[in-house]
């Protein structure tokens, strides 16, 4: 009571959203947001099988490859910092369904390009439905999940990544491999012969169809809604998960909503997020320079190794390289689980910075193992030392994206939370840029040489995540 009248109670979204344990609305957006995460590595990877072959049909020099392979990614950079301000500005939903068709349909149309310039501009246009759909889709999650799982499932958010990894293996060796004749050409009825890498990117156009999910499926987050006033809007939300995971109701208060200024980059750098800004934008750079420039020339260092024999598999003899790629995949699932459970168990700060590190530390180990390379002597030459540290690389690097998917969208408010994740991811995809040029720029003085900046940053990206890092484990989205 004050003064006689009754104070209304001041009931958050994040308290009410707290009192509905996860259930199969949960279970069935986790589905769906993953589903349209998968299509995301699907395309990214593509582009790693696809560029020899472009190489060699339109007679591409090693700047112009290396350009074109890093194209999506350039388009990633402008894709998160634009579609992660509009999220925040007009909605997570209308963003979510917007990135998904811009992806979707300029990986299909790169099956038309006729050279660089074309395909260039196709990949980079890709890149800009990529990089928001990455941007909105965690932020989109992560605003209907209860404070004590939603680490846990933002990474496991991120393991469908690999499930798109391993059908971009599929597809490419269908198309490039298994139905390819000696030119590279695939048979079609009433089309005739059409090059395998165009029907490639043709088959890359189908996740459109994700489109036509989301909009029947899915509805605006609570959290955008009450920052925007609409608590009506807001509480019908939060009626419609409680009753699809069969539990009780409770409605905010409109006491409890603070409506939020309009989003800015500016806000990033106030005094209570700059430093938090800061330390995830180094950590986005690490695990992306990292990553792509190993992994866009996976291909490369794998062949270089001498490990690409043909393999039987079922009585198929299958090109050695689909199956490590394969197993490169597969091996990014315990990755991911692990640091699922990690990141609920000791924290966001210890999981992902302790990843880095050891991503870094197994980078090395399997560059050091390359033919050629006499560092260590013959104790960390052959096969196992390079395709044992290759597996571990893959298992921390990925657990260390699952961890960076969950630790980021809890480190600023609700007003730009698309917009933080956009810039960090922007940030981000500067470094995924710049690694595979360095690397390749590099890999003629020795693979050692190329891949030991990558293992760098991974090892610094780790310490500044320990040293300047904030635990948010357990704490509610504000």
């Amino acid at each position: 009571m004050t003064d006689g009248v009754r104070t209304e109670e001041r009931v958050t979204v994040s308290q009410v959203m707290d009192r509905i344990p996860v259930g199969r609305f949960h279970r069935r957006l986790l589905a769906i947001c993953g589903s349209a995460w998968a299509f995301d590595g699907m395309e990214v990877i593509i582009i790693s099988f696809t560029l020899p072959v472009l190489i060699s049909a339109w007679g591409l020099s090693g700047l112009s490859a290396g350009l074109l392979g890093s194209a999506s990614l350039m388009g990633m950079i402008a894709g998160n910092w634009v579609w992660g301000r509009y999220a925040d500005e007009h909605g997570r939903i209308d963003a979510f369904q917007w990135t998904v068709l811009t992806y979707s349909l300029f990986a299909g149309l790169t099956a038309f390009a006729t050279g660089f310039y074309s395909g260039f501009a196709l990949r980079f246009l890709t890149g800009v439905g990529l990089g928001g759909a990455l941007a909105v889709d965690t932020s989109y999650l992560s605003e209907h999940l209860p404070t004590d799982r939603r680490g846990r499932y933002l990474v496991y958010l991120d393991a469908f990544w690999p499930l798109g990894n391993v059908l971009a293996v599929v597809l490419a060796w269908v198309f490039l491999s298994a139905l390819a004749g000696p030119a590279g050409a695939v048979a079609v009825p009433v089309l005739g012969d059409v090059a395998g890498w165009r029907l490639l990117f043709a088959s890359a156009a189908f996740p459109a169809l994700l489109v036509f999910v989301i909009r029947s499926q899915l509805r605006e987050t609570p959290y955008y809604l009450a920052r925007k006033g609409d608590v009506d809007a807001a509480n019908d939300r939060i009626r419609e998960i409680a009753e699809e995971n069969g539990e009780e109701f409770t409605p905010i208060s409109a006491a409890s909503v603070e409506t939020g200024s309009s989003p800015s980059y500016g806000r990033l750098f106030e005094p209570d997020l700059r430093k938090r800004t800061a330390m995830i934008a180094a950590a986005w750079f690490a695990v992306n320079f990292g990553y792509y420039g190993v992994f866009i020339w996976l291909p490369q260092t794998v062949g270089a190794a001498g490990v690409v024999e043909g393999i039987s598999v079922a009585g198929l003899t299958v090109e050695g390289l689909y199956v490590y790629f394969l197993l490169i995949g597969l091996v990014q699932f315990p990755g991911y689980f692990s640091a699922a459970y990690l990141v609920e168990r000791i924290g966001r700060k210890p999981t992902l910075g302790s990843y880095l590190v050891l991503s870094g530390v197994f980078t090395f180990v399997f560059a050091a193992s390359m033919p050629d390379v006499s560092l260590f002597g013959a104790g960390l030459s052959g096969f196992w030392p390079f395709f044992g540290g290759l597996l571990a690389a893959s298992f921390f690097t990925l657990g260390a994206w699952g961890a960076i998917y969950a630790y980021t969208p809890e480190l600023f408010p609700t007003e730009v939370r698309g917009t933080g994740n956009g810039f960090a991811g922007g940030v981000g995809k500067i470094g995924a840029v710049v690694g595979p040029v360095l690397a390749g720029a590099l890999v003629e003085t020795g693979y050692l040489t190329a891949l030991a900046p990558l293992a760098v940053a991974f090892v610094l990206g780790g310490l500044v995540v320990l040293a300047f890092g904030r635990e948010t484990k357990g704490e509610p989205l504000f």
